[in-house]
């Protein structure tokens, strides 16, 4: 029953929550489809329908307003019954809803653009949105267009263009939507039809090169998606991270605590991270857009620098007679004992280059992750959420510019102290052994020289040989200190520089941590002063701009003002966005929210003539009591009079869902604007409760105003001086206001030129809502609503009305009731009005008709003596009835009956009025209503 009846809606709705690629294959053909009836509205002289004119084409808008307000209330409301539709329905429909907003906020709106967009994505694999489903249908061994539309979309038979007799079938429409009939034609995003898989009209075959082309080009983009996958996969993240730690500190560490046992281990891991690094660069070159730029080459002499660690390949290239190799070769074990150390430090200096990037990454990746548990949090404000949640284009170019500079001036100033760091001191070792040289016969000289140094290991020359090879086998190359004389170069001297050597690597990690200290709390501080001065004003006066184009009547973040000596340039910017937003919205109001949506949304030119929009709503239209007498009065100050009641009235209509529109003099607009759906019958008429707040508020404008009294005492407060001439006048003016409530369509948009423009409405309905307002001045009543706004009120508040009247207006051809509601309970229109006498007098009859009327008279004074007002309200509709029905005479007792229990009542007095006029007969050519002359 029920169920069953929903899931064939759902089911009937259910394209946008289909996988990305099918989903959007429907989108394109509805809306091809949509253009066309567009195109035959056009031909015939009507008005195209909402989103079917191809002159202003938004798909994006259309699929999101169409999740929004279709798609999604009843998914949600089917998952209540089907826990399994949250799974595998809802978050499809969230994905293809986040796609579709995505290209809206980009100004991707056209279909034609949006694959050409999608096609750039799948190119160069750098996915806006990596869950959503960019790549259609995976078969790897085919090319890209096969793999977006080589499938008939689901629901489609194959054959579906093979015969025109099926043209009345919806599925082949649609078809035919996006193949134009012309099945030769290639769509770019569809992709064209392959012979035994559903093949159309002109089945085409591919040749086998073009078939190993394509097949070729869809491999490589499986690879690079891969590729990509791993390259910002969390485990390869980390396993960089480590491998960036360890290339800082392994080498120097095991100098520090390590032996000559552990450099082969040492080696084959130093391998390893430079297998890794080498893995990197390879993906990111391949996976990165512009990445051959500044941090490639910090990478790349980086992972070279790795090279001149491990041992073996060093070996193998001295072997191959590298002579950069040999020369480092030679300067590690101790042939040029300072430039070996120098470019030791040289080599440290450039790994320090990666740990910069491992700290950027760090850095984002910590940011997104708390910029997550804030978007969950509630207690945060929406525009700060959005604000971290994406980081602008200005903010990402500074911060790296920011951390470029400041990896330069670190690295330049390191290189140079090390590059300049020379020892003027002699080497007394060096002076001994040119004096042993010198004097080979001297054995003193070599005994005092064995006896100054006890870190000799081996000695050669002067008619002398010495070797400790115990403890030079014990020892590294860089651990040995080879020294010759540089007068016999036969004589040379080994020494054990084991200490000095773990004094240098201790010495060495600590710059290494002083200097990734340094590059990231300078880069850090840096970024932290740009971003707090500079990018996070503008990313806000950005978000601002941002969610006033998706929602133009949301209630923007009021900024704090500061002292004239904390504020700056970018605080008066932000100031003069926000108070600029606002003034859109005060200035153009929920009926220009379009315009406001679409000119900031788009970055094309400035175009407020936007097309407008057929909307169902409340009009209400209220009018200042006599505000020529108020204006002559009050002269200059008329405007602090208005602009009183202004407040009033809009403030009570923001507070009931509504929207003030017009300000005209003294006349005011309102609109309550009503949903549209099934479950409103498309024009808002269950709706009670918004119908209900309408007429409660301006019940409670009537009210506040009556309770202030006179103008005098109204404007006391705000008024200095009052001409003496009219203070007493004034005193005496009441301050009023007659309402009119109607519900109806109107067409929502810009009125006016290029020059100036108001938003507003124009309908019938709107006219005809002025109209009723100027007939409560007719009527003695301060409110009449028509019986379409009537009939969409509550029960309990409909029980409170009365029908005035039945009447036509000017510009209408259709009679209407109108109504009147009883604010107060009947029993306070007992007041007797001046010219009661004459109307008891006018109602009176004799004694024929009190005989004919006899039983109707008694049972009308039962009710009426009664103390319902329930049951005295029926001897109002009987006599509204007798009125209606030409029976006035009749309706003439009911008047007398009425008015001799509530004297002051407005609606009868009028009534009895107008029918004395005809003598309470009714004419032969009365229509069965009252004709309203007055606009």
């Amino acid at each position: 029953g029920l169920l069953s009846s929903m899931i064939l809606h759902v089911s009937d709705v259910s394209n946008p929550a289909r996988p990305g690629s099918v989903a959007r294959k429907w989108s394109y053909a509805v809306q091809t489809e949509f253009f066309r009836q567009g195109d035959k509205e056009k031909e015939i002289g009507l008005p195209p329908s909402p989103f079917m004119d191809r002159e202003f084409e938004n798909l994006p808008r259309m699929q999101v307003a169409f999740i929004d307000a279709v798609v999604h209330p009843v998914f949600r409301l089917l998952a209540d019954f089907l826990p399994l539709v949250e799974d595998h329905c809802i978050k499809s429909l969230q994905l293809n809803r986040a796609f579709w907003h995505n290209m809206m906020h980009r100004g991707i709106l056209k279909t034609g653009d949006i694959i050409s967009f999608l096609d750039a994505q799948k190119s160069n694999g750098s996915f806006i949105m990596p869950s959503i489903d960019y790549q259609d249908d995976n078969d790897s061994d085919q090319s890209e267009d096969d793999n977006i539309g080589d499938t008939p979309i689901p629901g489609i038979p194959a054959d579906a263009t093979q015969s025109d007799k099926d043209a009345r079938d919806i599925r082949r429409t649609s078809v035919i939507s996006i193949y134009n009939t012309q099945t030769n034609d290639k769509d770019p995003e569809l992709g064209e039809k392959l012979e035994g898989r559903g093949s159309y009209d002109v089945p085409r075959r591919r040749s086998l090169q073009q078939s190993v082309v394509e097949s070729s080009q869809g491999a490589f983009r499986i690879l690079n998606v891969g590729m990509q996958k791993l390259l910002h996969s969390p485990g390869f993240q980390f396993l960089t991270f480590f491998a960036t730690i360890y290339a800082l500190f392994a080498f120097d560490l095991n100098l520090a605590v390590g032996s000559k046992a552990a450099d082969v281990a040492i080696d084959f891991t130093t391998f390893g991270v430079f297998v890794i690094f080498i893995v990197e660069l390879i993906l990111s070159l391949s996976c990165v857009p512009g990445y051959i730029q500044f941090f490639f080459w910090l990478d790349f002499v980086a992972t070279i620098s790795l090279y001149f660690e491990i041992g073996f390949l060093v070996q193998m290239g001295s072997d191959l007679g590298l002579g950069a190799a040999n020369e480092l070769a030679l300067a590690k074990a101790g042939r040029a004992a300072k430039a070996g150390a120098r470019a030791g430090r040289l080599a440290s200096i450039l790994r320090l280059i990666r740990l910069v990037k491992i700290f950027k990454l760090a850095k984002w990746t910590f940011g997104r992750a708390m910029n997550r548990d804030k978007q969950s949090a509630e207690t945060e404000d929406d525009l700060e959420k959005d604000l971290h949640f994406s980081m602008s284009i200005i903010g990402r170019r500074m911060t790296e510019s920011i951390t470029k500079k400041v990896i330069i001036a670190v690295v330049l100033m390191l290189i140079m102290f090390s590059s300049t760091d020379v020892d003027y001191t002699p080497d007394a070792r060096q002076i001994q052994l040119d004096a042993i040289a010198e004097h080979a016969d001297s054995t003193l000289l070599r005994d005092s020289f064995f006896e100054s140094h006890n870190n000799i290991i081996a000695f050669s020359g002067a008619g002398f040989d010495f070797v400790d090879q115990d403890r030079f086998d014990d020892l590294r190359d860089s651990e040995i200190l080879t020294l010759t004389s540089d007068i016999d170069a036969s004589t040379t001297a080994s020494f054990d520089i084991s200490e000095d050597t773990v004094t240098q690597a201790w010495y060495s990690l600590l710059i290494t941590t002083f200097v990734s200290l340094l590059l990231a709390t300078m880069g850090l501080l840096f970024s932290r002063d740009a971003y707090k001065m500079v990018i996070h004003p503008i990313e806000k006066m950005k978000s601002t701009v941002q969610h006033l184009s998706e929602n133009p009547l949301l209630h923007l973040e009021r900024i704090k003002k500061r002292d004239n000596s904390e504020s700056n340039e970018t605080d008066m910017l932000e100031q003069a966005i926000t108070k600029m937003a606002a003034l859109l919205q005060v200035g153009f109001g929920s009926a220009g929210a379009e315009i406001i949506a679409k000119n900031l949304g788009d970055m094309g030119e400035l175009d407020p003539m936007i097309p407008g929009v057929r909307v169902n709503a409340i009009f209400g239209f209220c009018d200042i009591r006599d505000f020529t007498f108020a204006t002559e009065g009050l002269q200059q100050d008329v405007m602090i009079f208005v602009n009183k009641i202004a407040d009033i009235t809009h403030r009570h209509v923001a507070e009931s869902g509504g929207h003030p529109n017009k300000n005209i003099g003294d006349a005011f607009l309102l609109v309550w604007k009503l949903k549209s759906g099934k479950n409103t019958n498309s024009s808002g008429d269950l709706q009670k409760e918004l119908f209900d707040a309408a007429l409660i508020c301006m019940q409670n404008i009537i009210k506040e105003l009556r309770q202030a009294g006179s103008l005098g005492s109204f404007l006391k407060d705000d008024m200095k001086d009052i001409n003496p001439a009219w203070a007493s006048s004034l005193e005496s003016y009441s301050v009023a206001m007659g309402v009119g409530l109607h519900k109806g369509w109107a067409i929502e948009g810009a009125i006016g030129s290029k020059v100036k423009i108001d938003a507003s409405y124009l309908s019938p309905h709107v006219n005809l809502v002025s109209r009723l307002e100027t007939a409560t001045k007719q009527y003695n009543v301060p409110l009449l609503m028509s019986d379409a706004f009537f009939g969409g009120l509550s029960g309990s508040i409909q029980s409170t009305c009365r029908r005035c009247d039945k009447v036509s207006f000017i510009g209408s051809t259709d009679p209407m009731v109108i109504y009147h509601q009883d604010v107060e309970p009947l029993d306070t229109l007992k007041t007797l009005p001046p010219n009661h006498d004459d109307l008891i007098e006018l109602t009176s009859w004799d004694e024929a008709t009190e005989h004919d009327y006899n039983g109707l008279i008694k049972d009308a004074r039962s009710k009426l003596e009664s103390e319902t007002e329930l049951v005295q309200r029926e001897v109002f509709d009987a006599l509204f009835n007798s009125y209606i029905d030409r029976d006035w005479h009749r309706c003439k007792i009911f008047c007398h009956l009425w008015m001799k229990r509530f004297p002051s009542d407005p609606i009868v007095v009028g009534l009895v009025n107008m029918l004395a006029k005809q003598d309470f007969k009714c004419p032969i050519s009365w229509p069965g209503y009252h004709v309203l002359m007055e606009k």
